[in-house]
């Protein structure tokens, strides 16, 4: 394991959002893929089974029918406990609205909680907030929903709540089933989040004690953030997806995906690792699977590294599409009917930690954007190594940024017009002088680099290549770190990077990549997918055991417009494809000190 993190202590999974019916056949919603809630749950649970874990925490929505449903309550509470007694380790449950009433908001349509609905949850599933330690972390659970709620039961959690951390010397993880906020600790209130007063004694509470992480169900979506030195994780849910929230993705739905609701790809929960000197979070996802009663559970998948985890990276992606996209889901008349929300797009993330990737380049752009520059952090904090690309040398107003934020970066990539190199060398040895950072030169590719015929190709690539031995030679003896390649989708992928590697070495540089899945001509879709995992593939059987040579690939995002049409590691909808499960299979086999779970 990597020495930041230390050794392993022990994992548990974080499930939510369960959404348990009265019986498999009997369910009180109108849409049709909550009726297959039960065997999703059940499945979850084979699953779960198969796990190295110590524990589960169940973060709320056990059960659909509320607690004003009488008798539907009832048997969606014994049918739950009868699918969660398969359980090979103890599980721990939050309240969740469905169970126990909702948060008072403005304009809900569900009853929120009260005296009589905390008493059903009791009868049926226990203390309403707890708390246990285990291997040196202490678990506190609230019942989310009693926050701005005026029950008494408010004030005595809240009393309790704060003795609990002030008095214990433990490491705190927080788990609750309606979220602090989705998106912006200042976001306006709506029927995802928490309202004031009680937000910010929430957030303060991570501060004042130091909280590592938070967890929260509710919205049935994947995001992270980080506030202050606290992690937060909102979790996917095993039930059903949060449809308003397919205004994330700029694509539509799937014919089968009921409008976004039965998004399946999106379906998982949390293992979460718990390490010495921290913890990371891997997604398991069920993909919607079920298992009914009498069947027998199908095999599992196996999970790989984290980027804080993964010592030996095998590939890195550019980061071409927006990785952060803040997104407005429109009023629906679902949940939310009166406003806007503000949410930011992490399944980009999601898919980058599922597949073990640490090395990714970003744009300049990045850095000038104050909310994807203060995201940088986070990003390093999960383990992401960041390369800059930049096209020469940037002005002074963006040379002082980059020196800013060089703390978050790993290195620079700087595509120049080799003749010009003699002349920018001097400004190329201040970039490095003031930033710190290694520096590694591409050349820029001219008409001639360009072999058309008679077609004109209106186009911009860069890179070394074969041929151009002569002109890294002129890097030795600089400040200058390593040099960029291109690697066309023409040549052979093992050949090509041997040759590269040695171009490099015998100029004493180290050797970045740029693994082309595009074709060479930007109005054809490159869409054969088996090409493009043979390709990536080699790539990273080449890359095990390299310390000179790293490859960046253009195939993390699927383009399906626009110019150089391609397949990739995950679809418009931020959904994994083939080559997503290729490349997490490779970074599992390549890094041997993963612990299996």
């Amino acid at each position: 394991m990597t020495t930041d993190l230390g050794a392993r202590k022990f994992a548990f999974a974080v499930i939510s959002d369960t959404h348990v019916n009265p019986k498999d056949d009997v369910c009180n919603s109108p849409f049709p893929v909550n009726a297959l809630a039960n065997p999703r749950f059940r499945h979850a649970v084979a699953d779960l089974n198969t796990r190295d874990i110590a524990f589960v925490v169940h973060l709320g929505d056990l059960v659909h029918p509320v607690p004003t449903s009488g008798a539907l309550y009832e048997q969606a509470a014994a049918s739950f406990d009868k699918i969660a007694a398969d359980l090979n380790v103890a599980i721990h449950l939050v309240p969740g609205n469905h169970d126990i009433g909702d948060t008072p908001v403005k304009g809900a349509p569900s009853q929120p909680v009260d005296l009589a609905s905390i008493k059903m949850w009791e009868q049926h599933f226990g203390q309403q907030y707890s708390a246990f330690s285990h291997g040196g972390i202490r678990f506190i659970l609230l019942n989310a929903q009693l926050l701005n709620s005026g029950v008494p039961d408010e004030a005595a959690q809240r009393e309790w709540c704060e003795a609990e951390l002030a008095s214990t010397h433990e490491r705190v993880f927080l788990m609750l089933h309606h979220p602090a906020y989705l998106c912006s600790p200042d976001e306006p209130n709506h029927y995802d989040n928490t309202d004031e007063p009680a937000r910010g004694w929430l957030l303060d509470l991570l501060a004042t004690y130091k909280v590592e992480a938070m967890f929260s169900g509710h919205a049935h979506n994947f995001w992270y953030d980080r506030y202050g030195e606290t992690d937060y994780y909102l979790a996917p849910a095993i039930s059903f997806v949060r449809q308003d929230y397919a205004e994330m993705a700029r694509a539509t739905p799937a014919a089968d995906a009921e409008l976004g609701r039965n998004d399946h790809a999106k379906l998982g929960y949390f293992i979460v690792t718990v390490f010495e000197h921290g913890h990371t979070v891997q997604i398991i996802r069920t993909h919607g699977a079920q298992l009914h009663e009498g069947q027998s559970p199908t095999s599992f998948e196996p999970l790989g590294p984290t980027p804080r985890e993964n010592k030996f990276p095998l590939l890195g992606f550019d980061m071409r599409q927006n990785w952060a996209e803040i997104t407005e889901v429109a009023p629906s008349g679902g949940l939310d009917e009166f406003d806007r929300k503000a949410v930011r797009n992490d399944y980009p993330l999601l898919a980058l930690i599922e597949m073990g990737i640490r090395n990714i380049r970003i744009p300049l752009s990045d850095l000038r954007d104050p909310m994807r520059n203060a995201r940088l952090g986070h990003l390093k904090h999960l383990g992401f190594h960041l390369t800059l690309f930049t096209y020469e040398l940037p002005s002074k107003t963006d040379m002082d940024l980059v020196h800013r934020s060089a703390h978050l970066l790993s290195d620079w990539e700087m595509t120049i017009v080799w003749s010009g190199f003699a002349k920018l060398l001097a400004g190329i040895e201040a970039a490095h002088q003031q930033t710190g950072l290694p520096i590694f030169l591409s050349r820029m590719r001219s008409k001639p680099d360009l072999p058309t015929g008679s077609t004109y190709f209106h186009v911009i690539n860069h890179g070394f290549g074969l041929s151009d031995a002569a002109l890294l030679s002129e890097l030795s003896n600089t400040v200058v770190t390593g040099a960029v390649f291109r690697l066309s989708l023409a040549e052979e992928v093992s050949e090509t990077l041997t040759s590269f590697s040695d171009l490099a070495g015998s100029a004493d540089l180290k050797a970045s990549v740029h693994l082309r899945t595009a074709g060479e001509n930007p109005a054809l879709f490159q869409g054969d997918e088996r090409l493009v995992r043979e390709r990536i593939k080699s790539a990273m059987e080449f890359v095990k055991g390299q310390s000179q040579l790293r490859v960046f690939s253009d195939a993390f995002v699927q383009a399906d417009r626009g110019f150089f049409g391609k397949v990739g590691a995950i679809d418009r909808r931020g959904n994994p494809t083939g080559l997503s499960g290729l490349i997490k299979s490779q970074h599992f086999i390549g890094d041997s000190c993963k612990t299996v779970v």
